[in-house]
């Protein structure tokens, strides 16, 4: 319990006893003392202390690690439905509700305190401040941060509209998660990728990866899917056909080193900050399923 305080190595039940103990020593010293009576405000403040809570939140303290696993589609679906689940409870954390009751509550407090300075009366003054100073705990103590892992969520979009279509016969499709670990060793999914894989593939290809970054858009992150045909060097017939694609509207930029070929396929950019909307990423699916199934004879 007293890691859940930010002051004093108090139990729950002292921490009510000492703070409703200022809050009464700072009421009775503006009572008895009406020349100093911001010194009793000024006691009656230092009952917060003891009932401020550390902020809770459930993100994870990874470790830096990062350790790509071939997982399975009921894993990405585990995931997704994570996210989604993630989202909905931050929209419904108290936040607005949180918001609303503190406005109404200072707009209470102003129209009291501005009705009993108009009537004289005095005592109306004292305790509606004193109910604010008693609330503040109530009302703005105990945020709770619901945290959602950004680069992943905005991927997942991207991931799903390729895994919206069915891949052809002869290609399958080998889904892989990055995981760090928390401080009590459990997995941390932080980023994701897809690799098709052509049952008969020809000497030289690996595979077309599926993968997505996170680019700055002028209304803040998107992502940006795009493919790399991974091959054994950079002389064998999957590596030389991808190199000669030409496709309206992409790139095809190739790559690699003797031991591993490269031929990166994406989407012509027009500037910073260019995104892939899910549709886009069910067109680059096809034309990597496209692209496979040219080289399935082969």
């Amino acid at each position: 319990m007293e890691k859940d305080f930010r002051f004093l190595p108090l139990g729950f039940p002292a921490r009510l006893v000492v703070s409703g103990c200022l809050f009464a020593l700072g009421a009775a010293l503006e009572l008895l003392f009406p020349r100093t009576f911001l010194m009793g405000v000024a006691v009656s403040m230092l009952g917060w202390l003891p009932l401020m809570l550390v902020s809770a939140t459930n993100k994870p303290k990874d470790q830096g690690l990062e350790e790509w696993r071939l997982v399975s589609m009921a894993e990405i679906d585990r995931l997704d439905d994570s996210l989604a689940q993630t989202r909905k409870l931050r929209r419904s954390i108290g936040a607005p509700g949180r918001a609303a009751l503190a406005v109404f509550l200072v707009v209470l407090l102003v129209i009291i305190l501005a009705t009993g300075a108009a009537s004289g009366r005095l005592d109306l003054v004292y305790v509606a401040l004193n109910a604010a100073i008693f609330l503040v705990p109530a009302v703005f103590f105990g945020k709770v941060k619901v945290h959602l892992p950004v680069d992943i969520a905005l991927k997942m979009p991207c991931f799903r509209g390729v895994l919206s279509g069915t891949p052809p016969a002869g290609v399958a499709i080998a889904p892989y998660i990055r995981f760090d670990k928390d401080d009590k060793g459990l997995d941390v999914p932080e980023d994701l990728r897809l690799l098709l894989e052509l049952k008969r593939p020809p000497a030289d290809l690996v595979g077309v990866q599926v993968q997505a970054a996170v680019n700055n858009g002028p209304n803040g992150p998107v992502p940006y899917l795009y493919a790399v045909v991974l091959t054994r060097g950079k002389d064998g017939p999957a590596h030389g056909a991808a190199a000669r694609l030409r496709l309206k509207g992409y790139e095809v930029e190739a790559g690699g080193d003797k031991e591993y070929g490269t031929v990166v396929i994406r989407q012509k950019t027009s500037g910073g900050g260019y995104h892939t909307t899910p549709d886009d990423c069910t067109e680059l699916a096809s034309l990597c399923y496209r692209f496979l199934g040219s080289l399935a004879g082969s």
